[in-house]
């Protein structure tokens, strides 16, 4: 994207939005690379970056930390490494070893969450991650940073030694200074080092007492410092040691560092990947600042739409001080490319033009921006820019000349690709002249077909704006009760400059007012009456449009409710007649016992009249309802002999499946679970558990549940106390479904069967995996859920099973 302005990062604010980003970068690598953002225009190279922002946004938002620690500055040791014969201290391999971490760690932070984030991941998997490095300079580095004793055998070795010496040498120190204290030659208790030796602290009045070589003395030359003569074999000892510990020292840190300079080029694009990594995450960090948003992007699409949109540093100093900022809504497309903004002085047409400037620039250097999610842009190859005052000494051109030669750039290279922004167009010179000029320049940027905001306070331009295609007028929203402004931008019709209402405001007296109205002319006082009035109808018209948008808001919730409740009213109606299915299967098989029971004991009585009565009495206060062929068999002592067959094949099928002795299943067999009279076939055996089918629903069982029954014959009579459906196989009934990824709709589908059949399986508690994201999709899940008699509780997983990612039902018995 090209800038036609030099200074359009100031004008716009986006120096301070780099700035701001810049205070969570990690070094200066990544502060460098931060301050020299250049948007683009290129899709294929800025969709990525953007969505790789919001993709860190969740992770910032949602997920657990990211590890963050020692992304430090490689840019000294790059540099050493790079010296043929250079190697690096103990401190900078430390450093090295801890960034090399830092790698592994966000390595394997994002590729363990690919799915979530697959556009980071892709960053991860630029990291081709090698454990060598890290293990070989951890090998010769203590807990501290410092080369360990056991870097080499040799150095080991020196350094007991050298302990060994260091120890001698300071105890004979130590027993010469006693010496010298007690004779009051020394003041000093501690023993001193001066030029890499071991001395001790005497007067200088008693340095003939310690024989000796004199290394030092203090500035006020009261004391001298002594190296011992029977000191002087054990400093050199020590000193020797010393070297060759150095010396040991330096040929590991050449070694280990030789080692590094061969991975130089893997180190490097390491490198460009973590500072790659960092940016994204400080511009993830200004986006929970500001509250941002990925908005739609038609990269040559023909419409901008700013829904509920801030002016970015205006949000950040809201935050800081507390204080409300009023949005900005306006539309650019193909027909009204150009919006001319008009009103009131400090009424926020600068901020909003401002606002139109710095949000493209942002968004093309991939940057989220704080805007309603639904609005839309499109992608501009050039920008330019007219703000505020450009006078120029150096070139000798007055304010009005600079902004001339710009509109003049503008107009030689502006294009349909092209966004402008010119605040108060036109100013700077005579009224009327300088009227005529800008709105001679409007009429080239049309033509042009360029995308623009234009701030005035002139009427010839806001009239243009009235009677020209792909040009609007739009206006500055003004209290008049109250006057002062309110920021709130109105599409469509020009603004007043409330000239008057402000003079009278602050005390201007009223002579002079009325002496500046006829001034004015009757033909401008007209014009404002009108746009007075038309203001006026145009707040009544958007009160009313708010209105009937609550309303519509009140009947789509009534709407939906309705569609709860009938949902419901059908779950509990299947409920019911399933009840009601089953008690009536047990009321009829219950009467069938009595009436049978009835006529043997009619019969035992050889149809004794008062038995019989007492019986039939019976027989009725234990049955709401009885058939009326079988009160007659009562009556008559005996079922009737042509319903003997029938009576006797109703009997066996009332009494249910025919249960076998035989406890060795085989595949095909048919059961019954002993816990309820559901009847199933065997379609696979595991060990002690078992795979059953019934209704097309397969059931994980165990064979301690199930008893063996007689097959039954396939029957269409509704008598059947059960029946055999043949099926094709079907899947067996889970505890757990993913629906992460799907709409809304789709998702809540396969939920309401996934839920039926944990149902039919007696499952009493399922899991539905939806991911975090938004939260959208699992509001949409639980509100329909929580509809369900059925449902007794939702909740979150817990954090060892996935957390907010999940959703725990718990269904009643």
């Amino acid at each position: 994207m090209k800038l036609y302005h030099p200074n359009t990062y100031e004008k716009l604010g986006f120096d301070v939005i780099l700035q701001e980003t810049a205070k969570s970068l990690s070094n200066q690598e990544a502060v460098d690379r931060c301050m020299g953002i250049v948007p683009t225009h290129d899709p294929e190279e800025l969709i990525p970056e953007l969505k790789r922002v919001k993709e860190f946004h969740e992770i910032l938002e949602f997920d657990e930390p990211f590890p963050a620690n020692h992304f430090i500055s490689l840019e000294q040791i790059i540099k050493r490494l790079e010296v043929e014969g250079d190697w690096l201290n103990a401190r900078q391999l430390n450093q090295l070893v801890n960034w090399l971490k830092a790698v592994r760690d966000v390595r394997k932070y994002l590729k363990s969450r690919e799915e979530l984030y697959p556009l980071m991941a892709e960053l991860a998997n630029e990291l081709p991650f090698s454990h060598v490095l890290i293990n070989e300079i951890d090998r010769i580095l203590d807990k501290f940073g410092n080369v360990a004793d056991d870097a080499t055998p040799e150095l080991a070795s020196v350094r007991r030694k050298l302990k060994k010496s260091s120890d001698s040498l300071r105890n004979t120190l130590t027993s010469i200074l006693k010496k010298a204290i007690e004779n009051n030659w020394s003041q000093d208790k501690e023993i001193t080092i001066r030029n890499d030796r071991l001395v001790i602290p005497v007067k200088a009045e008693s340095r003939r007492h310690i024989k000796g070589f004199v290394h030092d003395m203090s500035q006020s030359g009261n004391t001298v410092y002594i190296e011992p003569t029977e000191a002087l074999t054990l400093n050199n000892e020590l000193r020797e040691l010393q070297i060759r510990e150095h010396n040991e020292v330096v040929k590991i840190l050449q070694d280990v560092t030789a080692k590094v300079s061969e991975q130089l080029p893997e180190i490097q694009s390491f490198r460009e990947v973590m500072i790659k990594i960092d940016l994204v995450r400080a511009k993830a960090k200004l986006a929970v600042k500001l509250e941002a948003n990925l908005p739609v992007i038609n990269p040559k699409g023909e419409k901008l739409s700013y829904r509920e949109a801030y002016y970015p540093l205006l949000q950040l100093k809201a935050l800081q001080e507390k204080i409300s900022v009023v949005p900005l809504n306006l539309t650019l497309e193909k027909g009204r490319r150009i919006v001319v903004i008009s009103g009131p002085n400090a009424g926020g047409k600068s901020v909003s033009l401002k606002s139109v400037g710095l949000l493209q620039l942002m968004l093309q250097s991939g940057f989220l921006i704080p805007v309603n999610e639904g609005s839309e842009f499109r992608l501009f190859d050039s920008m330019f820019l007219d703000i505020g005052d450009e006078q120029s000494i150096e070139s000798d051109l007055s304010t009005y000349t600079s902004r001339l030669a710009q509109w003049r750039e503008m107009g030689d290279n502006m294009t349909s690709n092209s966004l402008f922004c010119v605040d108060e167009f036109g100013s700077g010179t005579d009224p009327k002249q300088g009227g005529s000029i800008a709105e001679s320049f409007l009429e080239r940027f049309v033509r042009q077909g360029a995308y623009g905001i234009i701030t005035t306070h002139y009427g010839n331009l806001k009239n243009f704006a009235e009677i020209t295609k792909g040009v609007i007028n739009a206006a500055m929203q003004f209290d008049t009760a109250e006057l002062k402004p309110t920021y709130i931008l109105m599409e469509g019709v020009p603004g007043r400059s409330y000239a008057f209402e402000m003079a009278q405001r602050v005390g201007v007296h009223a002579t002079i007012l009325r002496r500046a109205r006829k001034k004015v002319g009757t033909e401008e006082i007209d014009v404002e009456k009108l746009l007075k009035e038309l203001e006026k109808k145009n707040n009544e018209l958007k009160k009313a449009l708010q209105t009937a948008k609550q309303k519509e808001n009140q009947l789509e919730q009534l709407v939906e409710k309705n569609k709860r409740i009938e949902q419901s009213l059908n779950e509990n109606r299947k409920e019911i007649i399933t009840k009601a299915k089953a008690e009536a299967k047990d009321m009829i098989q219950n009467a069938n016992r009595q009436i049978e029971q009835t006529i043997r004991e009619i019969r035992e009585s050889q149809a004794e009249k008062e038995r019989t009565k007492e019986l039939r009495k019976a027989l009725k206060e234990k049955m709401p309802r009885v058939r009326e062929e079988d009160l007659i068999a009562i009556k008559e002592g005996q079922p009737k002999k042509k319903k003997k067959n029938q009576a006797s094949t109703r009997k066996k099928e009332e009494t249910g499946p025919v249960i076998l002795a035989d406890r060795e299943f085989k595949e095909g067999d048919w059961v019954k679970l002993k816990s309820s009279t559901t009847v199933a076939q065997l379609v696979s055996l595991q060990g002690k558990k078992a795979v059953i089918e019934t209704d097309g629903l397969r059931i994980n069982v165990k064979l301690a549940q199930l008893d063996k029954i007689k097959p039954p014959k396939e029957k269409k009579s509704r008598s059947a106390s059960y029946t055999v459906i043949e099926s094709g196989p079907q899947p067996v009934a889970k505890m757990e479904i993913d629906v992460m990824g799907k709409r809304a709709e789709e998702a809540i589908k396969l939920v309401d069967k996934f839920v039926e059949n944990g149902r039919m399986a007696g499952f009493e508690r399922l899991r539905v995996l939806h991911g975090k994201g938004t939260g959208a999709l699992r509001e949409s899940i639980r509100n329909h859920l929580s509809g369900f008699p059925f449902v007794r509780k939702l909740s979150d997983a817990s954090v060892e099973e996935g957390g907010a990612g999940w959703t725990i039902i718990e269904l009643r018995d």
